[in-house]
């Protein structure tokens, strides 16, 4: 069955031989047949009933709803899906809620899962380990003291063992600890408990756009922005939210991405602190999601995240909006064997078999008055889950356009909380960890080794340089050791990386950074060269890195290397308008770039320098042109931001070389149309 449901066989038969077993409210009418859904409203003169499943009150499409007076309902039965419904129940019982707790455990039971029953049996006895019917459930004091032995989450001793480990700086301490947290029944090795304590030194709270560590030298620029609860702790497996973001392809070449992880971000955050969840979202590397470079990106995200912080590998889940929610359905067949459950958001597209046959839970959302992408692919998908059994939901909102409301928001959270991974073979109910398992050579490589403390390693340069040509988070770290060591011959080691074209563009700009850091001067001449390289969209952060880094330099002589990446990223700025216009995507990165090239040329230009190339570079054909900026109104796009940043540069380049009233003037002239950009220049003019 399974088969034919994968090869796209006779899915409506198969979905109606899985209906007997379906879970769902039920509304049985004085006539006609029974229906599956959800109760949304139950009074004494009437029942709603949605049989997409959705208990949202705003829904109004009455393809969705029926109303029925309370005089023609027979019965109505609330009837849940009994795994999702155990944890729901797990979760709403309050701290010293045995009762609670016991009550989960016999509804487990009715349903056939013991396993969930054991759990929740235990749960109320590490809270008392003298309660009757928590005992009585799990079948005795014997049994209760097997479920104890080595789990965490019922010792409290050794949690507490846990905990110090963690903050245990000493290796040798840690070493005799281990054999302690042994004694007390935890199955765990050295190489794993170490990962416990790398977590700890992972860094909490929103991180905006995190470089990628883990094969960063195969995605070259990639970046997810991650939020981490302020109460995580490695001690316990924690669940984790993969949020794709919308926009789409940008740029006249079509090479842009519009859209990123921080915008994405925006939606999640908030419940994500209420309800602690960590939540990574990935910046495409192109549009759409679809592509296999960004499900590589995708899968490589998770992995790097496993290892890193302390992770229920039963509990990832993934969603997004709009060109998020394309790349949801692209992406949720894919990887469903390792997903709890998937919600794609205003999007499109298919995948329902593969998801129905891996059992992954899916929960859609559409605006039923969507302008930007219309609702009806959803409403086909949600129309083949129809009937079949699965677990799943469709809400369909009116009035809310192309959005993504707080009630949806809030019904994301409140369908992936209680959901875990189907695995077959797994037949425990207890969070799995994502710290087991072998140490593999690409976690050494991209993340170090865990046991690298407990044999006191000290990486030396060679190992540090090649850290950094990985690029990504990898060079992130290497050129915070380089910088913090200073060991001998790290300047020139440095400087070769950049000063070699071939290696990852971030690499080379991570080296550039890594230059001004350590003052290097005798690196001037590689970072001349690489500010005044051909304009690129690779080039453009090594470009920024290099004029910062001789700032920092204070490298008089750079002023003509400035000059010269000026004059390349203005040809590069022009190769982007068509017409009298320009795609936001392409102003957005060479305005970008401008702006911290000259502020570079402005920090370093001695009084008597002439400011002609800003004249009559950026001035002529930067500014005054005023093309258009085409923008979207489904990302945050402002044009006068990076406008005003280099007006506002080149103003105090005027400043500083003393320029004559006449450039003033024309710098006036040309930023006039935009107030922003006008104010920043009027509030430096003398």
């Amino acid at each position: 069955m399974r088969r034919a449901l994968v090869q796209g066989g006779t899915l409506l038969l198969v979905l109606v031989a899985l209906l007997p077993g379906a879970a769902a409210d039920v509304l049985v009418p004085k006539s006609g047949k029974k229906l599956r859904g959800a109760i949304v409203k139950e009074t004494d003169s009437e029942v709603v009933f949605n049989i997409y499943f959705s208990r949202n009150p705003a829904v109004t499409n009455p393809e969705h709803l029926i109303r029925l007076p309370k005089s023609k309902v027979k019965s109505v039965e609330r009837k849940p899906h009994p795994r999702p419904e155990v944890f729901r129940r797990i979760q709403a019982a309050k701290e010293g809620d045995i009762k609670a707790l016991v009550e989960a455990g016999d509804y487990a039971k009715k349903h056939k899962l013991k396993g969930h029953a054991k759990m929740c049996y235990a749960l109320a006895l590490a809270q008392d380990d003298n309660d009757k019917a928590a005992l009585k459930g799990i079948g005795g004091r014997p049994k209760w003291e097997a479920a104890r032995k080595g789990n965490p989450m019922l010792d409290h001793e050794l949690q507490g063992m846990l905990d110090r480990y963690v903050t245990e700086e000493d290796a040798a301490e840690r070493t005799k600890m281990l054999k302690a947290i042994k004694g007390r029944g935890m199955k765990i090795k050295p190489h794993e408990l170490e990962r416990y304590r790398r977590s700890v030194h992972q860094p909490k709270g929103y991180q905006r756009d995190r470089p990628l560590a883990w094969r960063s030298d195969q995605h070259p620029g990639a970046v997810y922005t991650l939020f981490v609860p302020k109460e995580y702790t490695p001690s316990k497996p924690w669940p984790l939210i993969i949020g794709l973001h919308g926009g789409g392809a940008g740029g006249k070449a079509g090479d842009e991405v519009v859209g990123s992880g921080p915008s994405a971000m925006n939606f999640y955050r908030d419940l994500a602190g209420k309800r602690k969840f960590l939540v990574a979202c990935p910046t495409a590397l192109i549009a759409r999601w679809g592509n296999p470079v960004n499900e590589e990106l995708v899968r490589d995200v998770i992995t790097e995240l496993r290892l890193l912080y302390h992770i229920d590998i039963d509990r990832i889940y993934l969603t997004g909006h709009s060109m998020g929610g394309f790349g949801t359905w692209a992406l949720g067949p894919r990887l469903a064997e390792d997903l709890a459950a998937v919600s794609p958001m205003a999007g499109g597209g298919s995948g329902v078999p593969k998801l129905v046959a891996t059992k992954t839970p899916v929960f859609i959302f559409h605006g039923a008055d969507d302008k930007v992408v219309g609702p009806s692919s959803d409403r086909a998908n949600a129309k083949q889950l129809l009937g079949s059994g699965h677990d799943w939901v469709y809400t369909e909102l009116d009035k809310v356009g192309h959005g993504f409301p707080r009630s949806v928001q809030i019904e994301l959270f409140d369908f992936f909380e209680p959901r875990r991974r189907y695995d077959k073979k797994y037949k425990d109910t207890w969070p799995r960890s994502s710290f087991l398992g072998k140490v593999s050579k690409e976690e050494t490589r991209y993340l170090g080794d865990p046991m690298a403390a407990i044999r006191g390693d000290t990486p030396d340069l060679k190992h540090w340089l090649s850290q950094l040509k990985l690029g990504g988070g990898c060079a992130v770290a290497a050129i915070a050791k380089l910088v913090e060591q200073k060991p001998e011959g790290a300047v020139a080691g440095i400087a070769k990386v950049l000063g070699n074209v071939g290696n990852p563009f971030d690499a080379r700009a991570y080296a550039a950074r890594a230059l001004g850091q350590l003052g290097a001067a005798a690196a001037a001449k590689t970072l001349r060269k690489a500010v005044a390289l051909e304009a690129t969209r690779e080039q453009s952060m090594v470009a920024r890195e290099s004029a910062k880094a001789l700032v920092a330099l204070k490298d008089a002589d750079g002023l003509s290397a400035l000059g010269k990446g000026i004059e390349a990223w203005t040809v590069y700025y022009e190769s982007k308008v068509s017409g009298k216009e320009m795609r936001y995507s392409d102003w957005n990165r060479s305005t970008t770039v401008l702006a911290d090239l000259v502020a570079a040329w402005a920090s370093l230009a001695p009084a008597d320098a002439k400011p002609a190339v800003l004249e009559k570079v950026l001035v002529q054909r930067v500014l005054q042109p005023q093309h258009k900026v085409q923008t979207s109104s489904r990302v945050p796009q402002d044009p006068s931001a990076t406008r005003a940043a280099m007006a506002r540069a080149i103003a105090q380049a005027y400043q500083r070389t003393n320029a004559p009233a006449e450039s003033w003037t024309r710098l006036l002239n040309a930023v006039a149309p935009d107030p922003k950009a006008h104010a920043a220049v009027a509030a430096l003019k003398p």
